[in-house]
């Protein structure tokens, strides 16, 4: 109950309070490693002390590791999700407590709404009420847990608001930054673990269908027989998409082409394995507007990141490296 609550009020419209800090770096004291089995994280304070069991830890990991291929599940990547999964639950428990010490208010109003939009999911009252108890909680402890949420939400807001508003110059250039484009590929499946023979291998085949592309071969004929993508069947085709919507080394390269038919001088590797890049419409500016409201969500989002990483400085983090596979004891 608590979980699901948590996830649902805090730490919405501004990310999920992740936001991976830079290298290995933490913003947070990781204290001595955790021993208790059922118990995944303890998070300390001027605040007090927030424990999340491995079984609630363990069910929030998979839902994000769900969401991607096992093939994306490097060893890196595996940790950047747990250390960033790490961050939101200590960034939870600093906002809450900063929000709290603060005495920021909140609606009563509002605050009812939302007690009566849970309540609405139960048949009755006393099926909520047996829910609760199996958390320790009451109806009106739960009007008070959905206020405590608030005041965070209310605070997270006031962090965000800190990010400057972008000049019209600086409109421009980010609506000619993040144009939509349209283009093929050919993907060889290369793994990133793979022998440096396959890799050798994977890309001298990409090269030569480079080649080939340039030479006049028809580039839809050589992914519909060569592409191991699922866009194979259309010749490769991806549709228009945006730079965020691709993996960086993929949109650098896509990005960089500027006429239509134009074809990356050399294959571009990611972690799904070696792209053959050709331009089929090099796209048209980001309305200005929507390029505006784009740039103030990042930099609200980030705002809200710089201030969380300094209030992180004051928790302690003490984690179970059998549950969180986040490096910290290595």
């Amino acid at each position: 109950m608590l979980s699901l609550l948590a996830g649902a009020l805090l730490l919405a419209g501004c990310g999920n309070g992740g936001g991976s800090s830079d290298g290995d770096s933490v913003p947070y004291t990781i204290g001595d490693a955790v021993s208790d089995t059922s118990v995944a994280l303890v998070v300390s304070s001027e605040y007090g002390t927030d424990t999340l069991s491995a079984q609630q830890y363990n069910r929030q990991a998979q839902q994000r590791l769900g969401q991607m291929s096992p093939q994306e599940q490097s060893p890196d990547t595996v940790q950047a999700i747990h250390r960033d999964l790490v961050r939101s639950v200590a960034g939870q428990h600093m906002i809450r407590g900063r929000a709290q010490a603060e005495n920021i208010s909140v609606d009563s109003a509002q605050v009812e709404a939302r007690f009566q939009k849970i309540t609405q999911r139960y048949p009755d009252q006393e099926t909520l009420k047996k829910q609760l108890a199996q958390s320790g909680m009451t109806m009106d402890s739960l009007r008070n847990y959905i206020a405590t949420q608030m005041q965070a939400q209310q605070l997270q807001q006031q962090m965000a608001e800190s990010a400057e508003s972008p000049s019209a110059e600086e409109v421009e250039a980010y609506s000619k930054e993040n144009r939509r484009i349209k283009a093929q590929h050919i993907l060889l499946r290369v793994g990133q673990d793979a022998s440096q023979t396959s890799v050798d291998s994977a890309r001298s085949a990409a090269a030569a269908l480079i080649d080939s592309a340039e030479a006049g071969v028809d580039f839809s004929d050589l992914a519909r027989r060569h592409s191991e993508g699922p866009s194979a069947e259309q010749g490769g085709d991806l549709g228009f998409f945006t730079r965020e919507q691709m993996v960086d080394p993929f949109a650098e390269a896509a990005f960089a082409l500027s006429d239509s038919g134009d074809v990356a001088p050399e294959p571009v590797r990611t972690r799904f394995g070696f792209h053959v890049i050709r331009l089929t419409n090099p796209g048209e500016p980001m309305d200005t507007t929507k390029a505006r409201q784009q740039m103030m969500q990042e930099r609200q989002r980030d705002a809200f990141n710089a201030e969380l990483d300094e209030l992180l400085q004051g928790a302690t983090v003490r984690a179970n490296p059998d549950v969180v596979k986040a490096g910290f004891y290595e």
